[in-house]
């Protein structure tokens, strides 16, 4: 999840099953996004340093310039990851480069990103189908034979890839993952539709059921592998991810589910709950919160409940025109996704999803996380214990903000939310319980 003042929680569910089971890795493999491997002076493409192994190695040289990529110029390092990832590995690109003061067209082979490599583990880069698109799921397994419990990862909202060494020293929720990697689990990451090696997308363009329906085709790709326990799995479903654990296990079961950092309520007390919070937390006066409240409800009623353009809001509520152009200024967008991703977000039955989730579940929050509500916690326990009394148990991990990193209050977490350090007692918190669900289930059996 994420956000600014005036931002959502990047949380999400879906509105009906998408696709079959996953088709097979082993056919049509995915290939992998290729690696330039040229580090460059800050703010310009002229080569600095070329890497072993990788494309630029034997075809650039430090000190050239990089024109063009394909025909098209390119003017900084972001421009050329952009280039790179529209071409796959094995692929030849044509380069106009600047070398020794003239103008030259070369032809690069580009070579595959760098594969993980541990001595505690061994790691699969493989795919599943989802909406007729390839998607890489990276996967470890402990270098022994046997068949192991999983634990999946269904991340937050935003767009970054999940591709990169567990054994290495950064990654989006390598903390959680990391752990689990080096003892007898098989782990699993998702690109998301247009990340990473992912074919589809581009992601902001994807929606609810698309982007869903990934996650649900991985799960079922993983339970059906020769080295997995299908009857020991565990989704572990953070901020949006939260949201797309109950509607893709109510199709496909797993053993335990942790969701944390997420909503239950419906869509419209959330975003008015949030806002009120944060603009509060960001220094806004009373009444200017309570006015902007009630202008949002109006909005977002007819935009996002009734599906009404903000142009045409904007002709029935001139009064409302200047803040409709700020918060829609692409007119077809929000937050930098499709009006139809947050509408299919507001149609959400939160309940009705949950009365289909049959799994062990440990509920987490963080004790100043302003994205999300304690309360909606709480919520989900209840709701859960009410069907089946110890369904599921709730954990606050204190001075830890949306994502679990150390913070010491509101304040604190609204200047810097996410940017501290790791807060250990909450994957200390999920491993514990996860081996206790084991014990307890071998103990029963």
């Amino acid at each position: 999840m994420f956000i600014s003042a005036t931002a959502a929680l990047s949380v999400v569910s879906l509105l009906s099953a998408a696709n079959p089971a996953a088709v097979s890795a082993t056919r049509n493999p995915l290939p992998r996004k290729p690696a330039l491997g040229a580090q460059f002076q800050q703010g310009t493409t002229t080569i600095q340093g070329v890497l072993p192994g990788l494309s630029a190695e034997g075809t650039l040289r430090v000190g050239d310039q990089i024109l063009k990529m394909d025909g098209v110029s390119v003017a900084s390092p972001a421009e050329i990851t952009q280039a790179l990832m529209k071409r796959v590995s094995g692929e030849t690109m044509t380069l106009v480069i600047k070398r020794d003061g003239k103008e030259t067209e070369i032809k690069l082979l580009l070579k595959e990103r760098p594969r993980e490599v541990s001595p505690d583990y061994d790691v699969l880069y493989e795919h599943v189908v989802s909406n007729g698109k390839r998607i890489r799921v990276i996967i470890t397994k402990p270098k022994k034979a046997g068949k192991f419990p999983v634990f999946m990862m269904m991340q937050g909202l935003g767009a970054f890839s999940m591709d990169y060494a567990l054994s290495g020293q950064s990654g989006p929720y390598i903390e959680f993952l990391q752990p689990f990697a080096k003892r007898d689990f098989v782990t699993l990451r998702v690109e998301k539709p247009g990340m990473g090696d992912a074919e589809g997308g581009p992601y902001n363009d994807t929606d609810f059921v698309t982007e869903g329906d990934v996650y649900l085709q991985a799960l079922r790709y993983i339970k059906k592998q020769p080295y997995a326990r299908a009857d020991r799995t565990f989704i572990f479903g953070h901020s949006m991810g939260g949201t797309f654990g109950p509607w893709v296990v109510s199709q496909e079961p797993v053993f335990g589910f942790i969701p944390a950092s997420t909503i239950y309520k419906t869509w419209t007390e959330y975003w008015l709950e949030n806002i009120r919070r944060q603009l509060i937390l960001g220094g806004a006066g009373r009444a200017e919160v309570q006015n902007r409240l009630k202008s949002t409800a109006v909005i977002h009623s007819l935009v996002m409940q009734e599906g009404i353009a903000p142009s045409e809001v904007a002709e029935r509520y001139p009064q409302f025109k200047e803040e409709i152009a700020a918060e829609f200024p692409q007119g077809d967008r929000y937050q930098g996704r499709t009006l139809g991703f947050w509408r299919q977000l507001a149609q959400l039955n939160y309940p009705e999803l949950w009365d289909k989730v049959d799994a062990r579940t440990l509920v987490m929050w963080g004790q100043w996380d302003f994205v999300s509500t304690e309360e909606d916690h709480f919520m989900i326990r209840d709701h859960l214990n009410a069907r089946k009394p110890g369904m599921a148990t709730y954990v606050r991990i204190d001075n830890a903000d949306h994502g679990f990193r150390t913070t010491t209050g509101w304040q604190e977490s609204y200047r810097s939310m996410m940017t501290g350090t790791f807060n250990s007692n909450a994957v200390k918190t999920m491993s514990d319980w996860i081996d206790q669900q084991l014990a307890d289930a071998d103990k029963q059996n």
